[in-house]
């Protein structure tokens, strides 16, 4: 709610959030010398790397161990340097050029260089030597003894699969986290829904159309199964909405919208669809909330839906 206590504008609500425009895979401006040395070194690792895999008869697990140990200390040599973000965003560059696929900005700089070493590795193995490397980092184990380590705990596959004390807690963390984000997720959608059902009934929202209108709800597969009704419990996958989604085309000389074709899903995607919207809303929940009840109090949205629940025993 805004300052004055006043239910902010519904307008205000519908304000959508802008990412944050991709990175460029071209390199306009000359590299600081550091960053040029930490890419050298990243060029020498996968080198070392193809010479292990290719031309070296030694590709024992300790030798594999030892390798990743060598790329463990440059990890730490980039995160402990003032142009890690340089260093980092060119390695990501020269991968997105090489494997023609980008690397996600919050990648930590263990997956990062990985990635840019160990080419040619399945994903699951890439990951699994990500994995190792920020465990150890956690468990604050020295560059000179992460050979060691994975020694210790049964290799790259030994680390992976075991929990640490720390991790215990990091879950339970992260489970809370995610709990959290599903709650307010869920709440959104719900505010968003009574917004759309409280402006269907503001009268110059009112929409002549009498064209097609495409039902995509699936027929229950379980339609013919006999079941008594204490056991019938509505599947939303199968379930019309409650909403009418209409395709409409924008005129450009009149700059008005042609209304081309309106679509009814399940309550299933219709709900997915209400969370998209709602995700890419700029407002907090107070803040949608207080809009969404101003509108409803405005329009005695609570006799409204009565009367329309009387319509519909009527018909």
């Amino acid at each position: 709610m805004n300052p004055t206590g006043a239910a902010p504008a519904v307008s205000n609500v519908f304000r959508p959030k802008f990412g944050q425009a991709k990175a460029s895979t071209s390199s306009l401006t000359a590299l600081p010398p550091s960053v040029d040395r930490a890419v050298g070194t990243a060029d020498q690792l996968a080198q070392a790397y193809q010479k292990l895999r290719v031309d070296v008869l030694d590709r024992t697990d300790r030798a594999i161990w030892e390798m990743l140990q060598q790329n463990y200390g440059f990890v730490q040599q980039v995160d402990s340097s003032p142009q890690k973000r340089e260093t980092r965003n060119e390695l990501i560059r020269k991968i997105q050029i090489r494997d023609s696929q980008g690397v996600a900005s919050n990648a930590t700089t263990e997956a990062v260089i990985v990635r840019y070493v160990f080419e040619g590795l399945s994903r699951q193995t890439r990951n699994n030597y990500t994995i190792a490397m920020e465990k150890a980092r956690a468990l604050d184990i020295p560059v000179t003894g992460f050979a060691d380590f994975l020694a210790k705990n049964g290799g790259v596959g030994g680390v992976v699969e075991t929990v640490f004390d720390h991790e215990a807690e990091e879950q339970a963390t992260a489970k809370q986290m995610a709990d959290a984000k599903a709650n307010d997720k869920s709440t959104r959608t719900q505010w968003v829904t009574r917004l759309y059902s409280a402006l269907a009934h503001k009268a110059e929202s009112e929409l002549a159309y009498a064209g097609e209108v495409t039902d995509w709800v699936p027929r229950d597969p379980k339609a013919d199964t006999p079941k008594s009704k204490a056991e019938a419990k509505p599947d939303p996958r199968y379930e019309k909405g409650n909403f009418v989604f209409f395709v409409t085309v924008r005129n450009p000389e009149t700059g008005r919208y042609h209304v081309v074709q309106g679509n009814v899903f399940d309550q299933a995607y219709e709900q997915q669809l209400l969370a998209s919207i709602a995700e890419r809303m700029d407002v907090t929940i107070p803040e949608l909330s207080a809009a969404v009840q101003g509108l409803e109090h405005s329009i005695g949205f609570g006799a409204l839906v009565a009367n329309d629940a009387k319509e519909l025993q009527k018909a």
